[in-house]
């Protein structure tokens, strides 16, 4: 069964590489912002209350911006962005300064992180109420900014997380109340992705390795089977798999439940797309221009074969939210080769009395 409408096509600028959802001027619907990696900008989509969305902004970016860590960093009630330049040794804070329903940014400040940064997470690593971002770049390298809580950052530890890691996610993943890391190492011959386990002050212990599929691009964690603890699933960038990663008991993850996914699998979203309780997956095919729907069954486990629809030349990115308000969850997905936005509202469920 397919959860959603057709999708509806915004142009986007040059190798659109990553969507984010947030509400970016202050009128309580999400908005999307855009990296656009070879014309160096962001395009800010803003809502129209309806999920539809108007014409977008642009902000200039370093070169090759990859992708976006969305927070309000300042603390000032506003999202911020900060984006990765993967083609320079930094990172571009944009601070939001949105008045009266306006998506309006400052000009960015810059931090250097290390030779081509990809991706970071968001999260309060030292428990002082503020944000900080682990900034992972692709010479293996993963740097810690502490925030201050005004929208500044000093430089935190460095690590060497393995060879050129391309995700990253944050979460409790062994059991005690300290915010730990997750890596994707992409490197040449690499099946694994590494812990790092928080100390609760901002540094982390490197911590366990384990065996997914072949080249591991990025991640997602998410309750699959309804027991409370975070799994974890992995998309493979070669060999056109997905690995599952459930949580146990004693707080470790087990082996992983490899399942097939369609060409070029790159990233993921889930949630209960479906209406029916239970967690579902959407991935983003990148050689088959397509996204899967897979129907979570509760357990761990999904519905096979998913449910593909065609987006647009190459998704890359991909994100959810309730776009319009009407109590079901939707989807943006950005299509790298043929430069578009592609938004798939979900179909309204009907009422069970």
């Amino acid at each position: 069964m397919n959860p959603f409408r057709q999708p509806i096509s915004y142009r986007a600028g040059q190798s659109p590489s990553f969507v984010g959802a947030a509400d970016l001027n202050q009128d309580g619907f999400l908005d999307l912002a855009v990296t656009n990696t070879q014309d160096n900008s962001i395009f800010i989509f803003i809502n129209n209350k309806d999920g539809s969305f108007q014409d977008p902004v642009q902000l200039k970016t370093g070169r090759q911006p990859r992708s976006i860590v969305l927070g309000d960093f300042d603390e000032d009630g506003k999202i911020d962005l900060a984006t990765m330049n993967n083609d320079e040794d930094n990172l571009y804070l944009y601070l939001n300064r949105s008045t009266q329903g306006r998506a309006l940014f400052a000009l960015p400040t810059v931090y250097t992180v290390g030779p081509s940064p990809f991706a970071a997470a968001a999260a309060d690593f030292n428990g002082d109420r503020h944000l900080d971002l682990a900034v992972i770049s692709r010479h293996d390298r993963l740097m810690i900014l502490m925030g201050k809580g005004d929208g500044t950052f000093e430089e935190g530890m460095v690590a060497d997380p393995g060879a050129i890691p391309t995700g990253i996610i944050s979460g409790q993943f062994n059991g005690d109340a300290f915010p730990d890391l997750a890596i994707a190492n992409n490197g040449p011959g690499s099946t694994e992705f590494i812990f790092f386990w928080g100390k609760g002050d901002g540094t982390f212990q490197k911590g366990e390795k384990l065996t997914s599929g072949m080249k591991p691009l990025s991640l997602l964690s998410e309750d699959f089977n309804q027991d409370r603890r975070p799994d974890i699933l992995v998309i493979n960038g070669l060999g056109d798999s997905l690995s599952l990663f459930l949580q146990g008991k004693d707080g470790r993850y087990g082996n992983p439940i490899p399942f097939g996914a369609e060409g070029g699998p790159v990233a993921a979203v889930a949630a209960d797309f479906s209406g029916d309780g239970l967690i579902d997956l959407v991935v983003a095919n990148s050689r088959s221009d397509n996204i899967s729907f897979l129907a979570g069954k509760g357990d761990g486990t999904f519905q096979h074969p998913p449910f593909n629809i065609h987006t647009g030349v190459a998704p890359f990115s991909l994100t959810s939210g309730d776009f319009n308000q009407d109590g079901t969850v939707d989807i943006a997905v950005v299509n790298n080769e043929d430069q578009t936005l592609s938004v798939l509202l979900a179909k309204q469920k009907k009422r069970r009395d």
